[in-house]
């Protein structure tokens, strides 16, 4: 099977996320819970059993669990990986989304009892779906962290036999007492980096790979012979607007001038060769809480209140002339360009530009080179709404990975604040009126549902937009 783009690190608490590390880390590392793709429920991973409320997980441990070298692993083991990935010192991108806005009270753990528990200071209802991505670091990898980057010290079914980094990584199958139905999981997996879907879309019709992610164009043809699994994202990509003090993208009317000159369908031709699907909302149908009616709220496409609303920002012909500079990446493909064309036809400067999806998130969150706006990849591995809070809200803090915008929408920020306190009905009319606030304020504009085509050479599988559930693979018949 193929990978989109290489590993950034096998510390799974220091990666930029792209698919190639989340796909890696699904292999070798294991969390305590898991979530089945399809159903949406809860089922055990290293823990057997849990006990949550909103504001506290506690997890029975399975009788017997151990590191991919053989060595066991403990409770206060798998506390202490938890306690890394709580610290705001460590700076990983999963710490907020894990554990809230007031982050952890607590973690305790019993060796005897086999129990580990986490408390957080604010109610928090979407904990234990954060444990989903809570990847079990073994002792050795908390012991040196350095060496952690290169050498993984893993959980998971599954180690690495052998590996070139950025073309191949061989996968072999352990014995490993967490995991359930072991024997229904390949023995072997080989993941191949293939950055092209050309590429990758060629390397599967020629039979030299049986597992195929295709993003763009090449699975019209793909999809002639076979009809591919969906895997579709959670959260919409969207345009988003830098508002730092002194950046044009700061004063409203001049968003409203840039969101209506966009069209959400031209998009995503542009940008996916209509494999994706047009996004009127960030929060998306395959979520909890999905709002269908704030498809209404956002500004749709239209040129000549573009253009007014440009002239009455101080812009265009008889104003000020302005220059946007556009953050772009490889898998967009030409989605930056649509962009770029659709404000120049505005009379807007637009320098673009492009590189990789890292490269990308280096700009944006780096708060060292000037930008001005990106479509953001807002695509994320839980199901529920709580991660547009690590990038849209300044209840978690200014800097870094927190609001990289700098979005100052004070209703969202008390929407955001009450919904993880919230249950039932209440908790999804809170994230509709949270999501409503941020589309009524132009500090984003949703365009592109991100979809990835998977083709299989007589497989099936469950599958997200950026990961395959290596554990649900079977043969077909």
């Amino acid at each position: 099977m193929d990978l989109r783009n290489d590993v950034d690190t096998f510390d799974p608490m220091l990666t930029a996320a792209d698919q190639g590390a989340v796909q890696m880390y699904e292999a070798i590392y294991d969390t305590l819970v898991r979530r089945d793709i399809e159903s949406g429920e809860y089922i055990p991973a290293m823990a057997e059993s849990w006990e949550v409320t909103p504001t506290r997980v506690d997890f029975q441990l399975k009788e017997t669990l151990t590191c991919a070298d053989g060595t066991e692993l403990t409770a206060d083991d798998v506390a202490a990986s938890i306690e890394r990935l709580a610290d705001p010192e460590t700076g990983s991108i999963y710490t907020g989304r894990l554990f809230g806005s007031g982050g952890v009270a607590s973690i305790e753990s019993d060796e005897q009892a086999r129990t580990v528990s986490v408390e957080v200071e604010d109610p928090h209802t979407d904990l234990l779906d954060g444990f989903r991505n809570a990847f079990i670091v073994c002792p050795e990898g908390l012991a040196d962290v350095e060496a952690l980057a290169t050498e993984p010290q893993g959980t998971g079914p599954y180690r690495i036999a052998s590996m070139s980094r950025g073309d191949t990584y061989v996968l072999e199958r352990w014995d490993s007492p967490a995991v359930e139905d072991l024997a229904e999981l390949p023995e072997k997996i080989t993941m191949k980096v293939v950055t092209a879907d050309s590429t990758r879309a060629n390397l599967y019709e020629t039979g030299a790979s049986d597992i195929a992610a295709i993003l763009g164009r090449d699975a019209n043809r793909l999809a002639s012979d076979a009809e591919p699994i969906k895997g579709k994202a959670y959260q919409a990509d969207s345009l988003m607007f830098n508002q730092r003090d002194g950046y044009p993208l700061a004063d409203e009317n001049l968003r409203r001038a840039i969101a209506l000159a966009v069209d959400a369908q031209e998009y995503t031709q542009a940008a996916s060769f209509g494999v994706g699907e047009p996004a009127d909302t960030v929060i998306t149908s395959n979520m909890d809480c999905y709002t269908p009616e704030n498809a209404e709220i956002g500004l749709k496409h239209d040129p000549a209140a573009a253009a007014a609303a440009l002239e009455e920002a101080g812009y265009g012909p008889g104003g000020e002339q302005l220059t946007l500079r556009l953050v772009g990446y490889d898998v967009q493909n030409s989605g930056p360009d649509y962009i770029a064309d659709a404000l120049r036809k505005l009379g807007i400067e637009v320098e673009v530009t492009n590189g990789t999806q890292a490269q990308a998130a280096g700009i944006v969150y780096g708060d060292q080179e000037p930008w001005d706006l990106v479509v953001f990849p807002f695509l994320s591995a839980a199901p529920h709404p709580y991660p547009l809070v690590t990038k849209m809200s300044s209840n978690l803090g200014e800097g870094g990975a927190y609001n990289f915008g700098r979005v100052r929408n004070p209703d969202f920020d008390r929407l955001a604040d009450q919904a993880p306190g919230a249950t039932g009905d209440e908790r999804c009319r809170l994230w509709g009126e949270a999501e409503a606030a941020l589309l009524e304020r132009t500090d984003l504009k949703p365009l592109l549902w991100p979809v990835a085509d998977y083709f299989a050479n007589g497989l099936t599988f469950q599958t997200e937009y950026r990961t395959i559930d290596l554990r649900t693979i079977r043969t077909e018949g």
